[in-house]
């Protein structure tokens, strides 16, 4: 990717501010915005609608105040955007986020900033990772989930629809510094599961759909309920 091509198709009404290297055979559809610094691999495609390297807040209180120009504004931190990913409609990437190759976004997903996401796995449409999460190699993360900051997210797990990954034990009624779950490699979540602050889910692990985990799960365990309470191991 040291060489800059240009995109095989840049759709009408789409625009690029900043540094943006190309790979070869990129696809950019209609109405997408590309703030640098950025690197999009080979093969990869961008659909319409989507917004790659967008602002922090911190970046865009300085816009605001007159501080950075907007049409002439540069990120602080690359996006990387691995060989081969495909993001559809409605996707918007912050600043400082490193997608692995063959990555598949849905539609109308959310990544904040400072993420990083391993190769070949797929977020979900209208799911949402905030800020400074790390998500390993070949996880699946279905429809809707939502991951809080701080995050931990190993490879090869698998998060099924509308799950919820928290990070805040007092809900801002106390001073706390902030720590989302530990999902470790091959755990299971099921459909619509509560995962609490700071809890680690340990490996080849399984979360009945529907439950709340409020304590750590060991290795190669099955829990469910409200608590969440172990069933049998695996």
């Amino acid at each position: 990717m040291s060489k800059s091509f240009k995109p095989s198709f840049f759709g009408e009404g789409s625009k690029i501010f900043g540094k943006v290297v190309f790979g070869k055979n990129v696809w950019i559809g209609l109405n997408s915005l590309i703030y640098g610094p950025c690197k999009i691999g080979n093969n990869v495609y961008i659909s319409d609608h989507c917004i790659v390297g967008f602002p922090t807040r911190n970046e865009l209180k300085k816009i605001r105040d007159g501080k950075e120009n907007f049409k002439t504004f540069k990120g602080k931190g690359w996006v990387w955007i691995g060989d081969g990913c495909l993001v559809r409609s409605g996707c918007v990437i912050y600043s400082n986020v490193k997608v692995g190759g063959n990555v598949e976004f849905g539609h109308n997903v959310l990544i904040r900033e400072n993420v990083k996401i391993g190769k070949n796995s797929l977020i979900g449409s209208y799911t949402v990772v905030d800020g400074n999460c790390k998500i390993g190699s070949n996880v699946s993360i279905q429809t809707g989930v939502y991951i809080s900051a701080y995050t931990t997210i190993k490879s090869d797990v698998f998060l099924g629809p509308y799950c919820l990954l928290l990070n805040d034990k007092y809900m801002k009624r106390k001073k706390y510094q902030l720590k989302g779950p530990t999902i470790c490699k091959g755990a299971s979540i099921g459909g619509n599961s509560i995962i609490m602050p700071t809890i680690t889910v340990g490996e080849n692990s399984m979360v009945g759909a529907g439950s709340v985990v409020t304590k750590n799960v060991k290795p190669k365990t099955v829990v469910a309920g409200i608590p969440a309470t172990e069933i049998k191991t695996i």
